[in-house]
């Protein structure tokens, strides 16, 4: 499994290398520790508190078909401000503790697989020149596997502001043989306020999942990134899942930091809050209440070339 110091492993000779402006590559990883507390109240057997730990890390590679131009902005905004067409391939590894929830359960490991890529129609008098097109497929191996894809569709409304539409088909193949298939449909917006040396970049979204014989899935995120400079940044955003009622609201904070014009570290924390929920046995005996609540801490660098 991925490990923390494969982050740092490299930070020497990251910052040895002569810095330089434009880009081609970018090499980079992160790792991710969450902690879902589970609370059981008004139980018939009692109150019950568990902590489930989850480790994960992911590798990833970027190749951008034209050197991306980093004197636009802030050097974290360099791809979305020049335009860049690219393509990233990447790979997570993960671990869910449940046997620190009950002896009896077993650890349980994961992987995902997949790549996502963006290109960008541009061109002195090209009809289509500032249209995009977004295309991903994501494989996650877990007790079930599930197939993603996704394409999408959207345009540079400004040099600055782009507008995307999106499709995802989601493929769910269970051990015990059974199959599920779901399909999405999002639209986001994304703005940068150029201030100098900084800026403000804003985001905003909102999609649905149409979900067989139940009510949709949907939801919505807003956030943004102010950059004090065009190597530092600081961040923050909220996001809203609901399905029949029941809703899960999610918040993050997060900053960036180019130590080099070559290499960076991001850093953030997050919190998801689930509806309490009644839950009952399959004779319709009241078990109690269950509350969960899920705090996520991120460390992640890239380096770029």
């Amino acid at each position: 499994m991925f490990k923390k110091t494969a982050l740092v492993a490299g930070i020497g000779l990251a910052l040895s290398v002569t810095a330089q402006a434009d880009y081609q590559w970018e090499l980079g990883g992160d790792y991710t520790y969450g902690e879902i507390n589970v609370d059981l109240r008004n139980s018939p057997l009692g109150n019950k508190s568990d902590d489930i730990d989850e480790n994960v890390g992911q590798l990833y590679g970027t190749w951008y078909m034209e050197n991306v131009d980093t004197s636009k902005g802030p050097l974290n905004e360099a791809a979305f401000l020049d335009h860049a067409s690219n393509i990233t391939v990447f790979a997570t590894d993960g671990k869910v503790d449940l046997n620190s929830l009950d002896d009896r359960l077993e650890d349980k490991d994961g992987q995902t697989y997949g790549f996502e890529s963006r290109y960008v129609a541009e061109g002195p008098g090209w009809k289509l020149s500032g249209w995009l097109m977004e295309v991903g497929y994501e494989y996650a191996d877990y007790d079930t596997t599930v197939d993603t894809y996704h394409i999408g569709i959207g345009k540079y409304i400004t040099p600055n502001t782009t507008l995307v539409v999106d499709y995802q088909s989601i493929d769910v193949d269970a051990d015990n043989g059974g199959s599920t298939s779901t399909d999405g449909y999002s639209a986001d917006i994304e703005h940068f306020f150029a201030f100098g040396n900084g800026g403000l970049k804003v985001a905003a979204g909102g999609g649905k999942i149409v979900v067989s014989g139940e009510d949709d899935i949907e939801s919505y995120n807003v956030g943004g990134m102010w950059y004090l400079s065009n190597n530092l940044g600081f961040g923050a955003g909220y996001q809203n899942t609901s399905q029949d009622g029941y809703e899960i609201n999610s918040w993050a904070v997060e900053a960036n930091w180019f130590i080099t014009e070559s290499f960076a570290m991001d850093l953030s924390y997050g919190q998801n809050d689930f509806d309490d929920r009644d839950l009952y046995d399959n004779t319709g005996v009241y078990l109690g209440k269950l509350e969960l609540e899920q705090d996520i801490a991120r460390l992640g660098a890239k380096f770029r070339f």
